[in-house]
């Protein structure tokens, strides 16, 4: 018996897919998902003064998950902690030059999947994949 085809299974099959890729072409030595993200929008927005509710909100995650997240962050030194100038008891999260050295080389294997992801799509495709993708993620909202 073939099983159905669901949205979630499709979409958890393609992660798992994706991240033995991930696992393959870097050999091991890379950070795993969340961390990536983080680091990606923190490096991304080390202009502005960028705290852990910023986090949760960018990332979809709860604050247990996204304080285990910093908190991992600091201890693999991606991260440091200040206070912030706006508002002394918020913590300001600044990335060190490790982070954005990481976030160099996770940016280029994010291109190559890309890459890899997109053959044989079209910019049509491709585009209603995103449209589509958006409503599915606006549906769900909780």
């Amino acid at each position: 018996m073939n099983e159905p085809e669901t949205i979630g299974f499709e979409v958890r099959e393609l992660s798992l897919l994706i991240a033995r890729y991930i696992e393959k072409m870097s050999q091991g030595g890379h950070i795993r998902g969340p961390q990536g993200f983080a680091l990606g929008y923190l490096v991304h927005n080390r202009d502005k003064e960028i705290y852990q509710k910023d986090l949760e909100e960018r990332l979809s995650i709860r604050k247990p998950t996204a304080s285990n997240l910093v908190d991992r962050m600091i201890k693999n030194g991606f991260l440091t902690t200040a206070p912030s100038q706006k508002d002394k008891r918020l913590k300001q999260l600044i990335v060190t030059e490790k982070a954005i050295q990481t976030t160099i080389e996770v940016e280029k294997q994010i291109e190559g999947i890309e890459k890899v992801l997109k053959q044989g799509i079209s910019e049509e495709e491709l585009a209603q994949f995103f449209a589509t993708m958006q409503k599915f993620k606006r549906n769900i909202e909780v």
